[in-house]
């Protein structure tokens, strides 16, 4: 027996095998959301936008002359000139976006040793203030043609308003006359980094230290260290090196010495407290 078709469940598969197609993709759908696109058009010309504005600010803080700076404020000079310290900084014709203080403030010390500390700031739009400490010096120095500084820690700068002078006797009876500050005359021994040595400084602080009334003007010989004369007009001897104060004690007892004896010395030596020792001016 032969079975008859059925036009009516042939439909029905129709119907349903097009309705799993069409449910895939509903219909009146884009495959792309609209309200996205929308965004990611107004993303786009946001973006456009504040390239625009900081493509104008950079031109604008580019092209305006009130963002260089032409002046800064300096506080704290005593010797250095405003001049010399602003050329030391680098700061003529600086946009203020390149002023970095930390680079400033090595450049100057850098360029200025008679300088001990500097701050700088900084701001818009193109203010600048510069502070310096300025190093206090304890000892002119000459050699007979060049004058130099030196503070408590051994650091020489050259005299004069940040650059070399040239030495004079008005020039270091000035110093010694003004403050009561020491002078050194002879060579100036320097070390590596070109400060003082270290026996030279510690000689002087010491010497300080004791508080003794001790003569303003000293010389020094490398292979003597230092000398000054006293107020009996003898050349002492005092070398370099620690033990200031020892020397000193055995100076007074050998003063005392010499003088009960009546001798006139042409120099003593205490530069070996173990071993002092004098030499008569008829020797």
């Amino acid at each position: 027996m032969t079975k008859s078709w059925n036009p009516r469940r042939g439909s029905k598969r129709y119907e349903k095998a097009g309705s799993v197609v069409l449910n895939r993709v509903k219909l009146g759908q884009a495959p792309v959301s609209l309200h996205r696109i929308r965004w990611t058009r107004r993303g786009l010309w946001l973006i456009l936008g504040l390239a625009l504005v900081g493509g104008a600010l950079g031109l604008w803080l580019t092209l305006d002359s009130r963002f260089y700076v032409y002046d800064a404020e300096i506080d704290g000079m005593r010797r250095l000139s405003y001049e010399k310290i602003y050329e030391a900084s680098g700061l003529d014709g600086l946009h203020i976006l390149w002023a970095r203080s930390g680079v400033i403030e090595s450049r100057i010390l850098e360029s200025l040793p008679s300088l001990e500390s500097v701050e700088v700031d900084c701001g818009l739009p193109s203010d600048c203030a510069i502070t310096v400490v300025e190093r206090r010096p304890r000892v002119l120095w000459t050699d007979g043609e060049t004058l130099w500084w030196v503070d408590e820690e051994g650091t020489v700068f050259l005299a004069g308003d940040g650059g070399g002078s040239a030495a004079g006797d008005s020039d270091a009876a000035a110093w010694s006359d003004a403050s009561g500050g020491w002078t050194v005359t002879g060579p100036l021994p320097r070390d590596e980094d070109g400060n003082l040595v270290d026996p030279v400084r510690v000689t002087l602080t010491e010497l300080w230290k004791t508080g003794i009334d001790l003569p303003s003007s000293f010389e020094y010989a490398e292979g003597e260290g230092l000398s000054f004369v006293d107020e009996h007009g003898w050349r002492i001897i005092v070398g370099k090196g620690s033990g200031m104060a020892r020397r000193l004690r055995v100076l007074e007892r050998l003063t005392a010495h010499i003088e009960s004896r009546g001798i006139t010395p042409r120099f003593v030596d205490v530069r070996f407290p173990d071993a002092p020792y004098y030499a008569p001016a008829a020797d």
